[in-house]
């Protein structure tokens, strides 16, 4: 006899292999990898759930953990799947004017992952997985959540968009390139971020110091060979970031999200419609 949440476990094993949900591993989003911020809805969605419920168990009888880990994984799918079409929208203005892409997008993965996996999600768990994806951003996109899962991923994905998608990137490093003679574009191209990046993180090592100019600020680079990143509260932001990024090129997306602690409250007849068994025809 197979494990409660045999069918599950395979499920998802199968989504996170398949070729568009490892398409977020090949794209970043302002110096952070989609599969990371990924990962990190999901650990943030955890940590919610923890605080709002006594344990697991609790939690597990008001909330579907199938759909929230579902759900995450494909939330940013588009992110990837855009850059390989004609489409001129970002996943931003996509999930603004055109949330039936979104939704058509994650129903034709969820099929294609049910029929490798031999199983079909029940329609409500199925409804609820793609109005996580088409609601995770709020009030900023067309549809905005409305069932405990989605609020869930949705201030999830908030969290972790505005204190852990921040380019790890310092002044320091930036103020050594500048010292070997480049310019600020090609200081950007070096660390793969954008002149805006670079000018904020200058910005802030000059309010840190209260230098008025970047010249002022590499002499006094020349001198120490060290400046601020920022103040207290942006530093700590960028040392979690630089974790997460560690976290997930050292253990693997893959790995992180297939070792979730909410995997072992699946039950596969809660979450797939029952099978008929098969019979052999001309037995008696």
């Amino acid at each position: 006899m197979g494990k409660a949440n045999e069918k599950a476990l395979e499920f998802i094993n199968i989504l996170v292999n398949n070729d568009m949900v490892g398409e977020l591993e090949n794209h970043d989003d302002q110096g952070v990898k989609v599969s990371a911020h990924t990962y990190d809805v999901l650990k943030v969605s955890i940590d919610e759930i923890k605080r709002d419920y006594r344990d697991f168990d609790e939690a597990k009888r008001f909330i579907d953990f199938f759909a929230i880990i579902v759900g995450v994984i494909i939330h940013d799918l588009s992110k990837g799947s855009i850059r390989k079409t004609s489409e001129t929208m970002s996943h931003s203005q996509m999930m603004l004017k055109k949330p039936d892409y979104i939704i058509k997008e994650a129903e034709a993965l969820l099929e294609e992952v049910e029929n490798e996996a031999g199983v079909k999600i029940k329609e409500n768990i199925r409804k609820n997985i793609t109005h996580i994806v088409v609601s995770h951003h709020g009030r900023w996109g067309k549809i905005v959540p409305n069932t405990r899962e989605a609020h869930i991923v949705h201030r999830a994905d908030m969290y972790s968009a505005k204190y852990h998608r921040i380019n790890p990137i310092g002044a320091n490093e930036i103020l050594e390139a500048l010292c070997m003679g480049e310019n600020i574009v090609e200081v950007s191209k070096r660390f793969m971020c954008t002149t805006g990046v670079i000018k904020d993180r200058l910005k802030r090592a000059k309010m840190e110091l209260r230098l008025k100019t970047t010249k002022h600020l590499i002499n006094y680079y020349k001198k120490t060979r060290k400046v601020p990143i920022g103040d207290n509260f942006f530093t700590k932001r960028v040392k979690e970031t630089a974790k997460l990024i560690a976290a997930v090129e050292k253990k693997g997306f893959r790995q992180l999200i297939l070792t979730n602690k909410l995997l072992d409250y699946l039950v596969d007849e809660e979450i797939f419609e029952p099978m008929g068994e098969k019979t052999d025809e001309g037995k008696n």
